[in-house]
């Protein structure tokens, strides 16, 4: 594995003054160049600021919040190209065929994108990804001394 894909409740505690202490602390033991952001965080966050009304004071502050992740990760944000769409399919229909239940989309996307892109993906949504067969890590359980990277 060459780096963390970081879902969005990830990027979330991380901004947050009051975010979780054991995402942050694992995140500053990190190198940030292994850290990959999918562009679904982005519409994530492009979906909640179309959700505020129009005069709601605090859309200046996620516009720009989004704005200034989109800046930091720039070289290192992942689209959803042709190729993980067509992994996103098959993930999603062997964890249906073994679950019983449609997956999630977004977390399937977001586990398609880092086995496409070798990356672990770093979410709280482990029980949503277990099935897909990507490498997962939850910064609010797991210890990271089980997740070494690869050399570059």
């Amino acid at each position: 594995m060459i780096g963390w894909l970081l879902d969005t409740n990830v990027v979330a505690a991380l901004i947050h003054p009051n975010g979780t202490p054991s995402v942050k602390r694992w995140a500053a033991e990190q190198i940030e160049d292994t850290f990959f952001l999918s562009v679904l965080s982005l519409a994530e966050y492009d979906k909640g600021i179309a959700n505020l009304p129009a005069d709601d004071e605090n859309r200046y502050r996620y516009i720009a919040s989004r704005d200034a992740l989109e800046a930091r990760f720039s070289g290192r944000i992942l689209s959803v190209s042709d190729r993980v769409v067509r992994r996103w399919g098959v993930v999603s229909g062997r964890v249906k065929l073994d679950t019983g239940q449609a997956p999630p989309v977004i977390d399937t996307l977001l586990a398609a994108s880092a086995l496409e892109h070798d990356l672990y993906l770093a979410s709280r949504n482990t029980k949503e990804v277990k099935a897909t067969g990507a490498a997962h890590f939850n910064p609010w359980l797991d210890d990271v001394t089980f997740f070494p990277l690869s050399p570059r």
